[in-house]
């Protein structure tokens, strides 16, 4: 007799191995079969240390995966339980070996495994006897006859039944919706942990641009490898897209401020020059893309409209203005159907949807998940799926490039009878977020990029000459000190969560909730309330002002409909200095506002276009700030001579004065990266800390402050950034 099934019960949970499934009470919490799988090794050795290669035997057998696949269920199963990888209760990570059950288990046998065998149907039953033979009873024919009709009757309802169930379990299966789409495995690709957004696909190689400031095309085997630089002979090219037979490439280029778009040939890299002033805005490499035959390509202008033209550079014109708020919010990823009829877009963290001659131009998904930004949609190439990013508000889209999405898929599917599902479905969960979805050539894999965000947030020793954790490591930034150096606030990252301290890290106080993400803190000079950048509800950047000790934070400018960011106080308290913009994706022309506390006055500084993130000087004498255009430079502005100086060629970022006002601290993240001080009047710039093969990280690509003792404090990237290749199933 074959072994009942078994029954394990653990915490709140049992688990039925013969019903493949776990309760918790009487809720039953869904987990994928391999995960269940996984689960059931260790229920079955509990206490025990099951190593990594046992566990991919038992559960994927002959099935050629990697340990990604094993950690990926293990992951799945600890969030369906509810346990902690850091604190475990039940499943235990043993580094480098495997997983061990640590929760005491009771085992029970499922009594509801046995059925009792029946009878053969064909076993002959002994007729009773008498001493003359077999005792039978002669029945009257019209006893048959009602008999058979009896008989007949009953066979006739049983076959009518029978029809009915059939006919029903038929409608049934025809109207019940088709099987959802999931993602089955995980496959790294790349393993280097540098920054690097994939654009598109020739079915042999992943194209990607290296986040190196400037951009580099790279490539990439799909099935994985060495990221090699794929050479471009233009000014500061970015890859936006490529045809559907692989022969051309569109590439964005960028010489003196100039932005051009080009066809190149795959191989030979032969140039054409299809247009100049296509708009670049923040995301380069989604603001064209070819149509599925390669003959068109749409594209933003450089006023924010939607263009069509010939792959020749002919023909252009416009396909629709821009949506709602298009002039002042980034926007991008055109991309058409596979059948060439429609094209799709993101516009204000919504998708949009119009036909290709640019009519019927429409909201997606106008109702789904309105406090959540869609983004950067593309089809299967059979159209079936309609894959995207779903995202809560991480910062702004103002020059905030880490992911915080995970990936959905649109079911469009049009099968006989059964419905696709109406509503989109998650593809995606857990620790590592993803950035823009690249389908295959196949539409059998995903490629994305796939992140874990960690920092660390350290201090410069000038004695040793090292950088240092400091307040323990504390994954943080926008460290900003009181007035008499005895607190701090900080934001963790990437949770965004703005905090109050001791300047030693002791007695941290919350300050705020999401989903509002502080960045840019300025504490007042009386020490009494704290400045800060955060997105609006409408992903537009405000600036808000919040008590140190705690309470709502206040939008300071409500009525003003530009862009504002990066405050600062005057050095007694009664002004404000900050940036403004009416747009900032289809020409970002900041300027530098003063606020006028005691009446709400705002004034413009003079000849200020361009410039922003402006820091007051201890003094009140200057103001400190960046330059954007054709040239970027630190630059200052006198008070008393009313002029503007660019004292710093090239980019830099985070300006920061000094306590005593004699010297600019400033981060140069590339061209011989590094921290630098140089004198409000000019001269040589001063390198104070060597950044060479340094990782930086934050929300806004890094972060440099100062120490009340004009310490450098810095945030060192300690997560992942890889590429990884999703198996996309619709089983």
């Amino acid at each position: 007799m074959a072994e009942n099934p078994l029954v394990f019960r653990f915490a709140e949970f049992e688990v039925r191995e013969r019903e493949f499934s776990i309760l918790k009470g009487n809720t039953s919490v869904p987990v994928e079969p391999r995960a269940f799988q996984v689960l059931l090794v260790l229920l079955r050795n509990p206490q025990k240390v099951i190593t990594k290669d046992k566990l991919l035997n038992t559960v994927w057998d002959d099935v050629e995966v990697t340990d990604n696949s094993l950690t990926r269920s293990v992951v799945k199963l600890r969030q369906a339980l509810g346990d902690d990888a850091r604190s475990p209760r039940l499943i235990e990570t043993v580094a480098k070996v495997g997983y061990r059950f640590v929760c005491p288990v009771e085992v029970l046998e499922d009594a509801r495994g046995g059925v009792a065998p029946a009878e053969p149907a064909d076993t002959p039953t002994e007729l009773p006897r008498t001493s003359k033979g077999p005792l039978v009873k002669t029945v009257p024919a019209r006893a048959r006859g009602w008999a058979g009709l009896v008989f007949g009757r009953r066979w006739l309802l049983a076959t009518v039944v029978a029809v009915v169930g059939l006919l029903a379990s038929a409608i049934w299966y025809l109207h019940r919706p088709l099987p959802p789409p999931r993602v089955t495995e995980y496959t790294q690709i790349t393993h280097d942990d540098r920054h690097k957004i994939p654009v598109a696909t020739d079915g042999a190689r992943l194209y990607l641009n290296l986040d190196h400031q400037p951009y580099r095309p790279a490539q990439v085997a799909v099935s994985g490898g060495e990221v090699t630089l794929f050479p471009v002979q233009l000014p500061n090219p970015t890859l936006a897209d490529v045809s559907a037979d692989g022969a051309s490439l569109l590439v964005h280029s960028l010489d003196s401020g100039r932005a051009s778009l080009w066809s190149v040939q795959v191989p030979g890299g032969s140039l054409r020059r299809l247009l100049d002033g296509v708009r670049l805005g923040s995301y380069p490499w989604s603001s064209a893309g070819w149509s599925p035959n390669g003959k068109l390509l749409a594209y933003y202008t450089s006023d924010g409209d939607i263009n069509a033209m010939r792959s020749d550079g002919t023909e252009s014109h416009k396909l629709v203005s821009a949506p709602h708020r298009l002039s002042t919010s980034v926007s991008g990823d055109v991309r058409w159907s596979p059948d060439g009829t429609r094209i799709r877009f993101t516009q204000d963290h919504r998708l949009w949807e119009m036909s290709s001659n640019g009519s019927g131009l429409h909201p997606l998904l106008p109702d789904w998940h309105p406090s959540e930004w869609q983004c950067c949609g593309r089809w299967t190439p059979d159209g079936r799926f309609f894959v995207f990013l779903l995202s809560k508000q991480l910062a702004s889209n103002l020059g905030a490039v880490v992911p915080a999405a995970q990936i959905w898929a649109l079911d469009e599917r049009h099968g006989f009878l059964r419905p696709a599902h109406p509503e989109p479905v998650q593809l995606t969960s857990g620790p590592i977020r993803w950035d823009r979805a690249i389908l295959s050539t196949d539409g059998e894999k995903i490629f994305s990029r796939g992140v874990i965000l960690r920092g660390e947030l350290v201090r410069f020793d000038a004695q040793s000459r090292q950088l240092q954790p400091y307040l323990s490591g504390i994954s943080a930034e926008f460290v900003t000190f009181s007035p008499d150096g005895k607190s701090l606030a900080y934001v963790t990252y990437p949770e965004g969560i703005l905090w109050r301290a001791n300047r030693d890290g002791s007695n941290p106080i919350q300050l705020t909730d999401p989903p509002i993400y502080p960045t840019l803190l300025r504490w007042s000079p009386d020490g009494r309330q704290i400045l800060f950048t955060a997105s609006d509800s409408e992903g537009q950047m405000k600036i808000y002002i919040l008590p140190s000790e705690g309470g709502k934070p206040q939008m300071l400018l409500p009525s003003d409909n530009r862009w504002q960011f990066d405050p600062n106080w005057s050095p007694d308290g009664r002004k404000i200095v900050f940036s403004a913009s009416e747009t900032v994706s289809t020409s970002f022309k900041p300027s530098i506002c003063i606020l006028e506390l005691s009446n709400g006055q705002v004034t413009d500084i003079p000849k200020s276009q361009y410039r922003y993130s402006t820091r007051w000087s201890p003094d009140g004498q200057y103001l400190a700030g960046l330059k954007t255009d054709s040239n970027s430079s630190l630059t200052v502005f006198d008070f008393k001579a009313q002029q503007w100086s660019d004292i710093q060629k090239g980019e830099v970022g985070f300006p920061t004065w000094s306590h005593d006002g004699k010297f600019i601290y400033f981060l140069r993240p590339v061209d011989d990266p590094g921290v630098y001080r140089i004198r409000p009047t000019g001269g040589e710039a001063e390198r104070v800390v060597d950044l060479k093969g340094f990782r930086f990280t934050g929300v806004w690509r890094y972060f440099l402050g100062l120490d009340p003792e004009d310490t450098p404090l810095l945030l060192r990237d300690t997560g992942t950034d890889d590429i990884f290749a999703l198996t996309l199933d619709e089983r």
